[in-house]
């Protein structure tokens, strides 16, 4: 990363942690020791994202979540990764969470382990058509490829 990238990233990544902060202070507390509702990591690693850990499931709102992502309209190479940090729940549940994209987002939440008024709200697309999306054009681009070897 050149310097000039990587000042822009350490601003940008401070922006961004300070709007979410902002957002999600309006719903719940702040806390590293899983005492509250959420946790924004502090520590800047040089990626182009943001993680989040929700301690409360009532954060999982899609208002909640629309307003994280319109923070990241100005910001196109930038995701909010969220996982699912219930106190209590840690042997019981498997990692789980969303990723947040400018344009979209992606739900990885095992609806088995989440209480019955998670079981039919998807927030965005499910991880499985992530998937599918992914090998959809690994396909297109080795079919484009045989053509070409065919020339």
């Amino acid at each position: 990363m050149d310097i000039d990238a990587g000042v822009r990233q350490q601003r940008d990544w401070q922006l961004l942690h300070d709007a979410i902060t902002g957002v999600l202070d309006l719903y719940g507390v702040k806390d590293p020791l899983r005492r509250g509702d959420y946790w924004l990591l502090d520590e800047n690693w040089g990626r182009y994202s943001q993680q989040l850990e929700f301690q409360s499931l009532d954060l999982f709102d899609g208002l909640i979540l629309n307003a994280l992502q319109d923070l990241l309209r100005p910001f196109p190479e930038w995701y909010i990764t969220i996982r699912v940090d219930v106190v209590g729940k840690e042997d019981q549940w498997p990692g789980m969470g969303v990723i947040i994209y400018r344009d979209r987002m992606i739900d990885d939440l095992n609806r088995d382990c989440l209480p019955a008024r998670f079981r039919d709200v998807v927030f965005g697309e499910t991880q499985a058509a992530e998937t599918e999306r992914a090998a959809e054009r690994v396909r297109h681009l080795m079919a484009l490829t045989q053509q070409k070897r065919r020339r």
